[in-house]
């Protein structure tokens, strides 16, 4: 059972270094009416309260806990104060786990049927035609996600989903990144292989 008092404080690590402008803070992909509507108050009555119980010296999961446990809020949105809460604090930068490693995201539609589109990712060949580096493959799911392991020992998930019969939106998360500078460059590589991607549906 989480604490119904504030936890005891911690020291807060060093200050993480700012991500790129293109990683998008939490207060900046949620806005404050949506907070507003879900919770009950806007982020920044959330921001105060936590202020007021020093919630700069707890971890993650407390800041949380003490947000359901002590205010009622949904666990989910409760998640979503907490990182905006670290984010705007300085204890998190944004694209970054509480276990202070990053991850990064990105998306595109291809125009293939999800059945070909899932072949481009879990076939060896295929996907030599379009990804630029060497992956281990640790996980498959027939028609919905492949798991692989980078070259640098971060990880890649990369799930597919039908938006019609013949499109399929394709998702990569990369998680364990070092920093923010990898975010950055994961963004960047991940456009052009997604790219690639496109064009090989473009001409199948």
């Amino acid at each position: 059972m989480p604490p119904m008092t504030p936890p005891a404080p911690r020291t807060p690590g060093a200050s993480p270094a700012p991500a790129r402008a293109h990683t998008r803070a939490h207060t900046g992909m949620v806005g404050d009416d949506a907070m507003a509507a879900a919770t009950g108050e806007p982020r920044a009555h959330w921001f105060a309260l936590l202020d007021g119980q020093g919630a700069t010296g707890w971890s993650h999961r407390d800041i949380a806990a003490w947000l359901v446990v002590a205010q009622g809020v949904d666990a989910w949105w409760a998640q979503g104060i907490t990182v905006g809460y670290e984010q705007e604090r300085g204890m998190r930068a944004p694209g970054q786990r509480a276990d202070g490693l990053f991850e990064s995201s990105a998306s595109r539609t291809v125009a293939l049927p999800v059945g070909d589109a899932y072949r481009l990712l879990a076939d060896d060949a295929a996907r030599e035609r379009w990804l630029d580096v060497p992956v281990e493959v640790t996980g498959r799911t027939a028609e919905r996600s492949v798991r692989w392991t980078m070259p640098d020992g971060s990880r890649v998930v990369v799930r597919v989903q039908a938006v019609r019969d013949d499109a399929t939106r394709v998702a990569v998360q990369h998680r364990r990144l070092a920093d923010a500078a990898a975010v950055s460059a994961a963004k960047a590589s991940w456009a052009d292989r997604l790219a690639r991607l496109g064009a090989l549906a473009a001409v199948r």
